[in-house]
């Protein structure tokens, strides 16, 4: 399992809402049980300025919502869309903004 990889979100009911997660969590902490995942969305009206990023699966546009973050079994992550690990920079950049307010 490595940072930035997409999976099909694990909750079927925040599915239609959400429908994938991110992993956010680096591969350094592999041996804990759980991932923190932020919830991805294809509803741009739900995705906030600068704590979310535009991101593209299968030539769909889709954000991270950086401020919609939990903690998943990794267990329960299956499922493997892709990696977005070319927007990197975009989602420190959204992370520095929710929680460091630059």
């Amino acid at each position: 399992m490595n940072q930035f990889d997409i999976y099909i979100n694990p909750i079927a009911k925040g599915r239609g809402l959400y429908p994938y997660v991110c992993c956010l969590q680096s591969e350094l902490l592999d041996g804990l049980s759980t991932r923190v995942v932020c919830f991805v969305t294809g509803d741009a009206t739900v995705a906030f300025d600068k704590v979310s990023v535009p991101i593209i699966i299968d030539n769909t546009e889709f954000h991270l919502c950086m401020n919609v973050v939990a903690t998943i079994e990794s267990n329960r992550l299956s499922g493997l869309v892709c990696n977005v690990i070319d927007w990197r920079n975009d989602i420190v950049n959204a992370y520095d903004a929710l929680l460091m307010g630059i």
